[in-house]
């Protein structure tokens, strides 16, 4: 149970990292940031990106593991606070572990084939791999990671957005 703790722990951690990168990477620099996607549209299309990515994989069973939306306030956006980014994680279940370099070879594919860059690729061994990608229209991220217990897990954020979709009224 440790164990298990401590993947899943990582796992969380790697979470909240890739939604506050993404909000580091996705500001203009601009103190006005004008209207975007609500909160509940950009949770809704973090579900549909892993949802996507997944239907590329044989049949499997999703276990969602963590959702949650977080403040959009890391200083080096150097946008106006108050906005929000919404990030989803997943355990993929019934794929076999000696498989897992083809399926990341399958996203790696299919990510580049849909606009989206590379961030980072890191894939070492079958069981220490971890491949990020940024769609390039709308800087949605996505990353699909393998751990040393035979887990497989798929994790999404979105960019900052507004909670309603328009910042707050000037005062």
């Amino acid at each position: 149970f440790l164990m298990l703790s401590h993947s899943l722990g990582r796992i969380i951690v790697l979470s909240l990292v890739i939604g506050v990168s993404g909000v580091a990477c996705s500001g203009s620099g601009d103190q006005t940031v004008g209207k975007t996607i609500t909160e509940q549209q950009a949770a809704q299309r973090v579900q549909d990106n892993v949802h996507a990515a997944v239907a590329q994989l044989p049949p499997a069973n999703l276990e969602q593991r963590l959702t949650h939306s977080a403040p959009c306030d890391d200083p080096t956006d150097n946008g106006p606070k108050g906005r929000v980014t919404a990030s989803t994680t997943y355990q993929i279940h019934d794929l076999s572990p000696d498989q897992y370099p083809h399926f990341f070879d399958l996203l790696h594919d299919w990510w580049q084939q849909h606009d989206y860059r590379v961030l980072d690729d890191s894939r070492r061994n079958p069981t220490d791999m971890y491949l990020w990608v940024e769609n390039n229209h709308d800087g949605f991220r996505t990353a699909l990671q393998s751990n040393d217990k035979g887990g497989l897990f798929i994790i999404a954020s979105s960019p900052c957005v507004w909670p309603n979709g328009s910042p707050p009224a000037s005062r």
